[in-house]
């Protein structure tokens, strides 16, 4: 039997995190979680993931950081980064252009639209 894909989920809303590793297990997926930038690139290294879905706006490093280390660093840089954010604005659509990742989800999100771009990526 094959095993499941695993999604490291670093955000720092626990209702947020509740909701969608609830959602992301019910679809098979095995999911990490990290509340903090530092805590998502340590879980990063560890487990090892197939995808990431990485907040913006987390309290100790960036989202933006997190992801230009994770691309930096050679245990992680081929893993799928999409950004979860509710921070869509004018800033967030400039990054999308400069930051190096597959996609983006808008919170809050449509669970059915969110699993079709994970699917896409893994």
């Amino acid at each position: 039997m094959a095993k499941n894909k695993t999604i490291l989920l670093i955000d720092d809303d626990p209702d947020i995190v509740a909701v969608t590793a609830n959602l992301l297990k019910k679809a098979r997926y095995d999911v990490a979680t990290a509340a903090t930038g530092q805590e998502g690139l340590d879980a990063a290294a560890k487990v090892k993931p197939d995808l990431i879905l990485l907040d913006l706006g987390l309290p100790d490093i960036d989202g933006s950081e997190v992801c230009r280390r994770l691309r930096a660093d050679q245990g992680s840089k081929a893993i799928p980064i999409i950004i979860f954010t509710a921070r869509y604005s004018a800033e967030v659509a400039d990054q999308k252009h400069a930051l190096p990742v597959e996609d983006y989800i808008i919170k809050p999100y449509e669970p059915r639209d969110m699993l079709a771009k994970i699917k896409k990526y893994i």
